[in-house]
C-alpha cells in the first residue's frame, strides 16, 4: 500500500522503509533523512549537514513525519546543506 499521501518520488522510496505513525520523533526524521540522501547511491551521510536538514524540514513541515514535505521541498532543503 502506497503510504506517501499521493506525492512521488522521495516519498515513495522512503515509505516502504519508514511507514507514516503517530510516533515520529527527531530520530526517526533522522533516519528518514539519511536513508533519502543515500538512496541513490550518489551520496553519504557525511556529504550532508544531516541535523541542518531535519531541524529546517521540521520547521517547515511542523512536523517530525518529514514525508508531509513536498520532495521537491525537502531536496531544496537537503542542497543547501551539502557539505564542501
Amino acid at each position: 500500500m502506497n503510504n506517501t499521501k499521493g506525492r512521488f518520488g522521495l516519498a515513495d522510496r522512503a515509505g516502504t522503509t519508514f511507514p507514516i505513525t503517530t510516533g515520529c520523533s527527531r530520530e526517526t526524521a533522522v533516519a528518514f533523512v539519511i536513508d533519502a540522501v543515500e538512496s541513490t547511491g550518489a551520496a553519504t551521510r557525511n556529504d550532508f549537514d544531516i541535523d541542518r536538514i531535519v531541524t529546517t524540514a521540521h520547521e517547515m513541515a511542523d512536523d517530525w513525519d518529514l514525508q508531509t514535505l513536498a520532495p521537491d521541498t525537502f531536496w531544496r532543503i537537503a542542497a543547501g546543506c551539502i557539505r564542501y
